[in-house]
């Protein structure tokens, strides 16, 4: 693959937007909402320090690629079982839950905005359809230019939304930026929010699959320079989209004390209604489609992204001597419709036995990604400074000190949960 012709902006942005696609949906439109609904301003801080701390271990997944034309999946095979089995486990334990919880939310927001009168289920396995058909037709190519359509008119239409309800806010409002007490239900928040803020750190490894998908669609490898930028193009616009939704849900819920609804579509047919209430009919709409745009965008690229991975997984343990021979990237793949297959029935029997219990099926998932972020912080460090890496490929040091740094933060916030939690 070669590397030297000149490229646009919008031909560089790939991995990096699917990856702002992936996280900017139930971390955002529902934790960031809820952080400003419940709590204000308050957690803006967390936020920012969940997406600081978090940051070298998604980039490794981009760069790692760049770098090496691997993905993580092998690097972890290369680090030894313990490695590989973390991904595998970490990955078991979060893709059911998490393939419900973004579809039910995806499903609650369509019969809210189109008026439909359908049973949530029914729509959800609607939405799948749709999502199987648009991966089986279009494979990477559909999948990056829907998810660039989606997300620059999800981004419009949440900066003008913020934008005008800023002026609601009031002055107690700016001045809280620290919650009044940690009680444990606080604690269990914060961590949840912090779980999948702005993602879940294994999405790192979906990104080293797109980039090798990426390189195979256009017969190119992206450069160093260009896979940075394009990360954090994506990165910056998730970080900037969740303080904007924790700003409206302090304006438009904190401030009248609104409590949550318990299920999806009561959720959003809240929050829509909330929207009409406050700035009008053209902003409820305007809401109601920056809503659908990214917990469709999350669905989408998320159901592509499981089956992915642990279809990686199965093609590297299978092909133990080369295993990049075996066109990994490659979504048609047997092994990517059978985990397909798994994820949407596990994710199916989940939503039949929680789907009156939106909140908890929330924070259940975002609650594991917390607990094993600094093992795969830990994994990509160790990765992206390995042999595998040539010397002047590797990080800077200053990015090589912010992984630490970043590392032992996501260690000690782990640990006080575990204790207050213990203790609580």
């Amino acid at each position: 693959m070669t590397t030297s012709e000149p490229r646009t902006l919008l031909n560089i942005l790939g991995p990096g937007i699917l990856f702002a696609g992936a996280a900017v949906g139930v971390s955002h439109l529902i934790q960031s909402t809820r952080a400003g609904g419940l709590y204000g301003l308050a957690l803006i801080g967390f936020i920012l320090f969940a997406n600081l701390a978090k940051y070298p271990a998604f980039r490794f997944g981009n760069q790692y690629a760049a770098a090496s034309g691997s993905n993580l999946i092998e690097a972890y095979k290369r680090q030894g079982p313990f490695s590989l089995w973390v991904f595998i486990v970490s990955t078991l334990l979060t893709m059911f839950a998490g393939c419900a919880a973004i579809s039910i939310t995806t499903a609650g927001l369509a019969k809210v905005t189109f008026g439909l009168d359908v049973d949530t289920f029914i729509l959800v396995l609607g939405v799948w359809a749709v999502v199987v058909t648009i991966l089986f037709l279009g494979e990477y190519k559909a999948l990056d230019a829907i998810v660039k359509v989606l997300l620059g008119f999800l981004t419009v239409t949440t900066l003008i939304a913020t934008i005008m309800v800023l002026p609601q806010l009031g002055v107690p409002n700016l001045g809280a930026f620290w919650p009044e007490s940690f009680e444990p239900a606080t604690i269990i928040f914060i961590a949840a929010l912090i779980g999948w803020m702005p993602a879940p750190l294994d999405t790192s490894v979906w990104q080293s699959l797109w980039s090798q998908a990426k390189a195979k669609a256009d017969n190119r490898q992206a450069t160093l320079r260009e896979s940075a930028l394009d990360f954090n193009v994506g990165f910056i616009g998730t970080t900037v989209l969740a303080v904007c939704f924790v700003i409206m849900g302090t304006a438009v819920m904190h401030k009248a004390g609104i409590e949550f609804e318990a299920s999806a579509a009561g959720f959003a047919a809240q929050l829509v209604d909330i929207y009409r209430q406050t700035l009008g009919d053209t902003m409820a709409v305007l809401v109601g489609a920056a809503a659908m745009a990214v917990i469709f965008t999350t669905t989408l690229t998320a159901i592509d992204a499981w089956p992915r991975s642990m279809a990686g997984v199965m093609l590297i343990i299978k092909n133990k001597d080369n295993p990049q021979e075996h066109a990994i990237s490659q979504i048609r793949h047997p092994y990517y419709w059978l985990w397909m297959a798994v994820l949407l029935g596990g994710a199916a029997i989940i939503l039949k036995l929680l789907s009156h219990s939106f909140s908890l099926l929330i924070d259940i998932a975002t609650t594991v990604s917390f607990l094993t972020a600094p093992l795969f912080a830990i994994l990509n460090h160790i990765a992206m400074f390995s042999d595998d890496i040539p010397v002047d490929k590797r990080p800077s040091k200053t990015m090589y000190r912010w992984s630490l740094i970043g590392i032992a933060s996501l260690v000690l916030f782990t640990v006080a949960y575990g204790a207050i939690r213990l203790t609580s």
